[in-house]
């Protein structure tokens, strides 16, 4: 039995379907299945019910896969201590960042951590908020970028920024000249959303509910930038924040406003308790904003 073993029946148990599971292990479906059956040959047990459209863990499994779960989360707590000593960094770590973090943080991030860090290679992996939380709990990734706080007891969180929003509506709307307007002042118009799982749609609805603004959700978007192509062709209102803005050319078409009151996220890097790259991911940031060397 090896951990590649545990890492194996662990993938079948969450994606139920033996395709995703290697996908995910990064091995070939034929590989992973024959090493499965070896683990249950092994073990003198069966550890998974195979149907021609199905795979079902068994109670023996699941007892299994909860047991492998803990030695493979202990395994990534003492790989966390052994890589992360003062002065040293892993020469490779995965970063997720959600959808409306990544385009816009991503490359100051990997140019500050290839300049205080030049020998570890970052990878990033987009995702939405709850995926990216459940894997950094599992080991499965080193840190995540996020905006919203966890309650993870495994996890840590190191703040990097405030991040404001602002009123986004078309260059010829009444609104788009007025100082500092209120949620009331737009409660009538069709607000814009992006779809379930991401958490700045959350964040938009939940201000406009507090504050008296619109709750009639209309169109609903997967990306901050659709919703910026629906403002533009007078479809309504949203929120964006400003880190979606800055740096962007001037759009004839689009105005940003600031609210009063003003709504923000807090963005913040979030890693294993065990592990020191959340903390060194923020100072390598913080550096890089206050043009110190790494």
């Amino acid at each position: 039995m090896t951990f590649r073993d545990l890492e194996y029946i662990v993938a079948v148990a969450e994606h139920g379907h033996f395709g995703r599971a290697a996908a995910h292990c990064h091995a070939s479906q034929s590989a992973l299945s024959l090493q499965l059956q070896k683990l249950e040959a092994e073990l003198g047990v069966q550890l998974i019910e195979r149907t021609s459209r199905r795979v079902v863990i068994t109670a023996t499994g699941q007892a299994f896969v909860e047991r492998a779960r803990h030695i493979l989360r202990c395994r990534q707590e003492l790989l966390d201590g052994a890589a992360l000593e003062p002065g040293r960094m892993p020469s490779e770590v995965t970063l997720g960042m959600i959808p409306t973090i990544a385009p816009y943080l991503c490359g100051r991030v990997l140019a500050a951590m290839k300049k205080a860090h030049p020998h570890t290679r970052v990878r990033v992996v987009e995702d939405v908020t709850a995926n990216l939380v459940q894997a950094v709990s599992r080991g499965e990734q080193d840190a995540a970028i996020i905006a919203t706080p966890v309650e993870d007891t495994l996890l840590e969180e190191t703040l990097l920024q405030e991040d404001e929003m602002l009123l986004a509506l078309a260059a010829s709307h009444p609104l788009a000249k007025k100082k500092l307007p209120t949620p009331h002042d737009f409660a009538e118009e069709p607000l814009l959303l992006l779809k379930d799982g991401h958490c700045l749609r959350d964040q938009a609805l939940s201000f406009c509910v507090s504050k008296g603004g619109p709750t009639a959700q209309h169109s609903i978007a997967a990306s901050i930038e659709t919703l910026k192509a629906l403002i533009r062709a007078g479809q309504g209102v949203t929120l964006i924040p400003k880190m979606a803005i800055d740096g962007c050319p001037k759009d004839e078409l689009l105005r940003y406003v600031r609210l009063r009151p003003a709504p923000s996220r807090q963005i913040r890097v979030i890693s294993r308790k065990t592990a020191r790259v959340g903390q060194v991911l923020a100072e390598a940031l913080r550096r890089a904003r206050a043009g110190k060397p790494p």
